[in-house]
C-alpha cells in the first residue's frame, strides 16, 4: 500500500518515546535525511535542481525545542518549532501553522502532517482540503500510531502498528524496511531517553 510520506510516534518496548518520519516517494525518489545540526533535521534532493521542480520536496522535517520534537512532512516543522520557541502551549502550536499555512497547493492537495513530542506528551495534527484536526494522544510501549499524506490521513486507534528496536537506528531500520508500505526512501528518528534526545537518519 503506497501512504506516501508519514510520521510514526510511540513508545519503544521499553517505554522511550520516540517519533519516525519518512519519506515515501514514487515521484521524487533521490532524496535524503540529513542531520543538519544537534536539533535539526532535513529532506533534500540529491540533485539540488530539483527543487525547482517541486517546491514541497525540501524542507526540516525534524526540530528538537527545548526538549520538545516536532516532526512534520513540511515547512511547517519551523513554523511549529518558532511556536514552541516562544512557549505557545503544544497544541497552539500546532493549530496556528497548520490552520494558517493549511494543505499543500499541489496536485494531489497534499496534506500538511505534524507531530509534537516531549518525554511526559504528545500530539498529534494534521491538515486536509477537508479538515483540520489537532489531537492529544496516549502512547503506549510497543506500539506506534502512524499518521500519512495519502489513504491514512487520520488519528485512529485503528492506525497502530508494533515497534520493533530501542535506539534511533533500529527503528529507523525498521520503519524504512516496514514492507506493508511501498516506495521507502529515507526516514529520521527521535528517541527521547534517559540521556535526552537521540537522532538517527538512514
Amino acid at each position: 500500500m503506497y501512504i506516501g510520506r508519514f510520521l510514526v510516534v510511540g513508545k519503544t518496548k521499553e517505554g522511550k518515546p520516540f517519533v519516525c518520519y519518512r519519506v515515501s516517494s514514487r515521484s521524487f525518489p533521490n532524496r535524503e535525511a540529513k542531520i543538519i545540526d544537534e536539533n535539526t533535521v532535513a529532506i533534500i534532493p540529491k540533485d539540488p535542481n530539483e527543487v525547482f521542480k517541486n517546491p514541497y520536496i525540501a524542507y526540516n522535517c525534524i526540530k528538537i525545542v527545548n526538549d520538545v520534537v516536532v516532526a512534520t512532512n513540511g515547512s511547517h516543522t519551523d513554523f511549529i518549532a518558532e511556536k514552541l520557541s516562544f512557549n505557545y502551549p503544544k497544541r497552539d502550536s500546532l493549530i496556528y501553522p497548520l490552520a494558517t499555512l493549511d494543505y499543500e497547493k499541489d496536485a494531489y492537495n497534499t496534506p500538511r502532517i505534524a507531530v509534537i513530542l516531549d518525554k511526559e506528551e504528545c500530539y498529534m495534527g494534521y491538515v486536509r482540503d477537508d479538515e483540520l484536526r489537532v489531537k492529544k494522544v496516549e502512547l503506549k510501549e510497543g506500539k506506534g500510531y502512524y499518521l500519512s499524506t495519502y489513504e491514512c490521513c487520520a488519528i485512529s486507534e485503528e492506525q497502530v502498528i508494533d515497534i520493533e528496536g530501542e535506539t534511533p537506528e533500529e527503528i529507523c531500520e525498521y520503519i524504512l524496511n516496514y514492507k506493508e508500505f511501498e516506495h521507502p526512501v529515507t526516514c529520521a528518528t527521535v528517541v527521547i531517553d534517559k540521556d535526552g534526545m537521540k537522532i538517527a537518519t538512514l
